[in-house]
């Protein structure tokens, strides 16, 4: 966790910074109180500092005014240093918003320890901030999902699709399935082609595979692009399912699908991932019931695509298919990685990785085989591995890249 120094004295910075730096912090320098509270609104700024009193520009409590004012999503925790030492102006420090307060000359292990404190409030914070920003998008995404179901209980609206002819009964049927074999534990071609138009049928939405070769992917700015996936625990592969379609053929789809206009890119990112969720669990059963342990521990994903970043990177091996959905162009990849699980220490689990066997490898044990890892799991690991007379490795399976990709950043852009 990066801490930031703000000290206009050099003497003084440089002993702060050396400090630090023994102790193997990331450190960023500033040397005036405007620097330092542009250097913590940042998107990517410090979330720990040490902030001297005086300084050139804005002092120190000043700076935590304006940055408490500013209702950051996860606040910086701030430590006020300086030669002040009278109660009255502590208090007065500690009330203008600092969470912390250091007379100078300072300890060197008192420093430490303070900022060991900090780091562990702002972990904290930035988990509870993940647990809720995943009950804000569970609880969108099944508000909008039980909108879905009520609309396609509903007869259709004639002024949506004025211009459709209505296909007979047995043309808009499915058709059926090819009787679920032993291995090899693959979909053919043309499996995909029924399974997918099966799937979305559930969400009202008419489907067929295109004639023409699948052209140009929808990959400009704007476009959208969905993510689910799922590991095969006895083949030990990571298979990724995308979905990519435009702008204007995911607002029409949108519309036929719930009979209203999208409010926003937003509401369109959540009814895209609820359609990658119901694909992939339609493709996961059908490769589950020839055998194996397939499981989708992670949510569903969609994002829309901007200006600045990259169009998604789709392995050449991967088998692609293009489905004209309501009359729209909508793209599917499939793409299989080998996942070999690899060793991690109790101390250096990653976010979202997969158990590849349960934790530990005797019972009682913490974690089953397959468990998503989060914040809490990562407590607990730790917990019962501080325990343990010998300390047992933790075995994964890393993200595949595409997985990765959905999984590095959350906002308002994606769901």
């Amino acid at each position: 966790m990066k801490v930031l120094i703000a000290e206009d004295d050099r003497a003084t910075r440089e002993i702060l910074v050396r400090v630090l730096e023994n102790a193997h912090h990331d450190i960023q320098i500033v040397a005036d109180g405007s620097a330092a509270l542009d250097a913590l609104l940042a998107s990517e700024g410090p979330l720990v500092a040490l902030l001297d009193w005086v300084m050139p520009g804005l002092d120190g409590p000043e700076v935590c005014r304006r940055l408490r004012a500013a209702e950051l999503r996860v606040q910086p925790y701030i430590i006020i240093i300086s030669s002040k030492s009278r109660k009255g102006e502590i208090a007065s420090g500690l009330d203008a918003g600092a969470d912390d307060f250091l007379t100078k000359p300072t300890d060197h292990e008192e420093l430490l320890a303070r900022v060991r404190v900090a780091e562990r409030t702002v972990g904290y914070q930035l988990a509870l901030q993940r647990q809720l920003e995943q009950f804000e998008s569970l609880g969108r995404r099944y508000s909008l999902l039980g909108e879905i179901v009520a609309q396609q209980l509903q007869p259709p609206a004639e002024a949506l699709e004025p211009d459709i002819d209505p296909l007979s009964e047995a043309e808009n049927a499915p058709p059926p399935l090819a009787p679920a074999s032993p291995p090899p534990t693959w979909f053919t071609t043309g499996e995909i082609e029924k399974l997918v138009p099966r799937a979305l049928t559930e969400l009202g939405l008419s489907a067929n595979p295109a004639v023409s070769s699948r052209g140009e992917r929808a990959t400009g700015v704007g476009s959208f692009t969905t993510w689910a996936g799922f590991v095969d625990l006895e083949h030990h592969r990571w298979i990724d399912l995308v979905i990519e379609i435009d702008t204007e053929a995911a607002a029409v789809v949108y519309e036929r699908a719930l009979r209203r206009k999208p409010p926003g890119a937003q509401e369109i990112c959540g009814f895209l991932a609820e359609i990658q969720t119901v694909v992939g669990t339609a493709l996961k059963t059908a490769l589950q019931s020839r055998g194996g342990t397939l499981i989708a521990p992670l949510l569903s994903r969609a994002q829309q695509r901007d200006l600045w970043e990259p169009a998604l990177r789709i392995p050449a091996e991967s088998e692609s298919f293009r489905f004209v959905l309501d009359g729209l162009p909508l793209d599917l990849a499939v793409v299989c990685y080998a996942c070999v699980p690899c060793t991690r220490s109790p101390w250096d689990l990653r976010h979202h990785e997969i158990l590849a066997s349960q934790y530990p490898s005797g019972a009682p044990h913490v974690a089953e085989r397959g468990a998503a890892i989060t914040d809490h799991l990562i407590k607990q690991i730790a917990n019962h591995a501080d325990r343990m007379e010998q300390e047992e490795n933790v075995l994964v399976y890393e993200l595949s890249p595409i997985a990765q990709r959905f999984h590095r950043v959350s906002g308002s852009r994606m769901l």
